[in-house]
């Protein structure tokens, strides 16, 4: 495709409210969002549904999706559906059953914390993905906070250390769930997300009583950046039919904006008069230029079919090629005293 002019719009997914095990409204959660600068929330209450909730609150789009898991197996493959606009959690018993049912209510099926670890005193069970073989999922939740959070809660020490300064604690994405997406994307477009999970709970320890990871804080957290075609028209459907589309075709990237403002973060492919960005395809003939320009420096890495093929300190990245290949990149910073991911974006497909 030849080049374009986007509207970046911040979201925050991966939701919960009190209508499943969330501690707040969907008027609350959304007036935390606008405090932490996010434009766009996706709801995702457990097997539940809520369409009433969706709308515009104080100039932040709520839109309402589902974290679907079996009742049968609860600590098994949740999985996160976005834009089927039905209730699926009659479905919710069988994997492969929801996913057919939600691609085919044109909804985005997405692995929720693929890989999980959980630290001896969070004392939280390991939702991991168990049955990789099924078909038809749209791509997996990169990095999820609170997932990454729990892993590590090794002590007691941590515990209390953490639930006041979690910075201390987060890194980025299972080093796993990387290779995993790598694996993944050999076999067809499985786009990556980044998910709060937020659910701000309330913990109790003897004296101490904290709220853990409240909402206004994680949604200054781990981010998916959004590239839209248009910008707001005020009306929800419409407004939601763009995030729906971004998210779709992978137009976006993870960012954790506490370590920066990711906002603006750009990824192209060219060959001659033809240009695209993350989630697209570049086809043709002849050298292709790929290109990372980021809002503060970082270190870069680019990387195709799952290995490293140029690296950059500072705020740009430029390698020229003939290869075909899967094509991402991953910016790192230092945050917090020590090394930290920062952006992930999902890949161009160079043919």
């Amino acid at each position: 495709m030849t080049e374009r002019g986007y509207v970046e719009r911040i979201a925050n997914l991966h939701i919960h409210t009190t209508a499943s095990d969330g501690t707040a409204t969907v008027p609350e959660i959304a007036q935390a969002a606008r405090e932490a600068g996010v434009d766009v929330l996706i709801i995702s209450d457990h097997n539940v549904y809520r369409p009433d909730q969706e709308g515009w609150y104080a100039g932040v789009l709520a839109l309402v999706g589902q974290e679907l898991n079996s009742p049968e197996r609860p600590h098994e493959n949740h999985l996160l559906v976005f834009g089927a606009r039905e209730d699926l959690a009659p479905h919710a018993g069988q994997l492969q059953e929801v996913i057919d049912v939600a691609r085919d209510a044109g909804g985005m099926p997405i692995i929720a914390h693929p890989i999980e670890h959980s630290g001896a005193w969070a004392k939280e069970p390991e939702i991991n993905w168990v049955d990789r073989d099924v078909t038809g999922l749209h791509g997996i939740e990169l990095w999820n906070y609170m997932s990454e959070f729990k892993s590590y809660i090794h002590t007691l020490l941590h515990g209390l250390l953490y639930a006041y300064v979690p910075r201390l604690a987060i890194r980025g994405p299972y080093p796993e769930t990387l290779l995993l997406w790598d694996s993944l994307l050999t076999r067809g477009q499985y786009y990556g997300y980044g998910g709060s999970d937020a659910h701000a709970s309330l913990y109790a320890l003897g004296p101490f009583r904290r709220r853990v990871l409240s909402y206004r804080y994680l949604f200054s957290a781990v981010n998916t950046h959004l590239l839209l075609e248009q910008p707001w028209s005020g009306r929800c459907e419409q407004d939601g039919a763009l995030v729906y589309d971004a998210l779709a075709t992978g137009r976006c990237f993870v960012a954790y904006d506490r370590a920066a403002p990711a906002r603006g973060a750009r990824f192209t492919a060219r060959r001659g008069d033809l240009a695209c960005t993350y989630g697209e395809t570049l086809a043709g003939k002849g050298e292709v230029r790929l290109s990372v320009s980021l809002p503060a420096r970082a270190e870069i890495r680019l990387i195709r079919n799952g290995q490293t093929v140029k690296e950059a300190r500072g705020r740009e990245l430029e390698f020229a090629t003939q290869t075909p290949g899967i094509y991402r990149f991953e910016a790192w910073r230092r945050y917090a005293g020590h090394r930290v991911g920062w952006i992930f974006g999902n890949p161009i497909w160079v043919t």
